[in-house]
């Protein structure tokens, strides 16, 4: 593997560079499990590595292209976790890119992702129901080829990609399009995809409670048992959990 990319030469010393002022963690081994990560885990707060990411973004004055290849870079050349991370905390600090995102550029980076870490720093919070809907036929494509796909990282984007966008609109667009999505995967047994179907009936809850109750209600014994378990409460007393007594 030959990194040509300069700005992430550079990251890769500036990591370096935060890890000999890092005290080493006896549960770093512990946490790369959590992650589901298959890269080396260096240890590093989430504050850490926003601070690289606002650093790399201030110093280089980068245009949206040297933006993409540099996102192209860390995402094809990663051997750590915190690259991953880094290329996700650029995008999001890219308004201009988001605005114009060419959805494309997933179907290529969730190809070097691993574990619900990779996949959610990415597709978490970054694509707002605005960003689908404004690009809703190239959106509505790749999120149902996602559905499809032999990669279980694209499967679960394929839900989770549309959980903040739920949060926020009412679109009748989007809902239709999360209960074929849920339908699709909700025989799956991998905890990737019945946490991520659960993830997505609660975020239905906010502007389509009454569909998702009827949708528990005819599906309860084929829905993996935690996203019945997690949405029906959801549903009932806005909590993912009930209070303990």
């Amino acid at each position: 593997m030959t990194i040509k990319n300069p700005i992430h030469l550079q990251i890769l010393k500036d990591i370096n560079q935060l890890k000999s002022k890092t005290p080493k963690s006896c549960n770093t081994q512990w946490v790369k499990k959590y992650l589901g990560t298959d890269k080396i885990f260096h240890g590093f707060s989430t504050g850490q590595i926003i601070d690289l990411a606002k650093k790399i973004i201030k110093k280089n004055n980068l245009d949206e292209k040297q933006i993409i290849e540099l996102l192209d870079s860390l995402y094809q050349n990663a051997t750590s976790y915190t690259e991953i991370a880094l290329a996700a905390l650029i995008l999001s600090r890219s308004p201009k890119i988001l605005k114009n995102f060419n959805p494309k550029c997933l179907d290529l980076w969730l190809n070097y992702t691993c574990g619900w870490a990779e996949n959610d720093v990415l597709c978490q919070s970054n694509f707002t129901g605005e960003i689908l809907i404004s690009n809703w036929e190239t959106w509505q494509k790749i999120l149902k080829q996602f559905n499809q796909s032999s990669n279980i990282n694209k499967r679960r984007a394929s839900l989770v990609l549309l959980t903040k966008s739920l949060r926020q609109s009412d679109d009748p667009r989007l809902s239709k399009l999360a209960f074929k999505q849920i339908e699709n995967l909700k025989s799956e047994k991998e905890i990737l995809i019945t946490k991520a179907v659960s993830w997505l009936l609660r975020s239905l809850v906010k502007f389509h409670k009454t569909e998702v109750l009827d949708y528990l209600e005819k599906n309860k014994d084929t829905l993996p048992k935690i996203a019945y378990r997690e949405a029906l409460t959801k549903a009932l007393t806005g909590r993912k959990y009930n209070k303990k007594s």
